[in-house]
């Protein structure tokens, strides 16, 4: 790290006349105004070389585990209902923020993310950024709102109800063997009832 002091005594010594008067005997180009400025110039670059590898080195990173999150534990597969506004589907009926989308459950708990193969997991932290796009531009509050405002509509109209739904599907490995995929949809979340 380059000394402050040292360098405020060095430029002081070339402003102070004494000082100036002992480089008297020197060629006039080098005691003229042109030579201070040029060795004010190097002394800046060479303390603004010395800072900065170590402004370089001053970067943060923040590394936090953030472990499994608890199950998702239903007595049966969701309804999953279509919220158009996000884009996404919801489980309804169910005390979990869960969603769909594109092939995967995404699951949030506490204030992070999951996504999952199916409505019970197992779930793999996801990143804010790389949630869909449905999921990124609504507050949570906001498609908490969507999924009321839709189950109330699904629950009145009951077998009338015209919007997309599925039943939840479980991971491939966490299905019952005796379960053999009837009445999910098409086994994948993707199909309408």
């Amino acid at each position: 790290m380059v000394n402050t002091k040292l360098i405020v005594g060095i430029l002081r010594s070339f402003s102070n006349s004494s000082s100036y008067q002992s480089f008297s005997k020197w060629p006039v180009h080098c005691t003229s105004q042109a030579m201070i400025k040029k060795g004010c110039l190097l002394l800046f670059v060479l303390l603004l070389g010395g800072l900065w590898p170590a402004m370089a080195e001053t970067q943060v990173h923040v590394n936090i585990n953030i472990g499994p999150p608890a199950p998702v534990v239903v007595e049966a597969p969701p309804h999953m209902l279509f919220l158009n506004d996000p884009g996404v589907y919801v489980a309804v009926g169910i005390p979990y923020d869960v969603f769909f989308f594109s092939g995967h459950y995404y699951y949030l708990h506490g204030n992070n993310w999951f996504w999952g193969p199916g409505y019970r997991g197992p779930w793999t932290y996801v990143e804010y950024r790389s949630l869909p796009p449905g999921l990124r531009k609504y507050q949570v509050a906001r498609l908490r709102e969507y999924r009321e405002r839709e189950y109330k509509s699904y629950k009145v109209q009951g077998e009338k109800f015209n919007g997309k739904h599925f039943y939840a599907t479980a991971a491939e490995e966490d299905r019952d063997d005796d379960d053999h995929g009837h009445g999910h949809g098409n086994g994948r979340g993707r199909g309408n009832h």
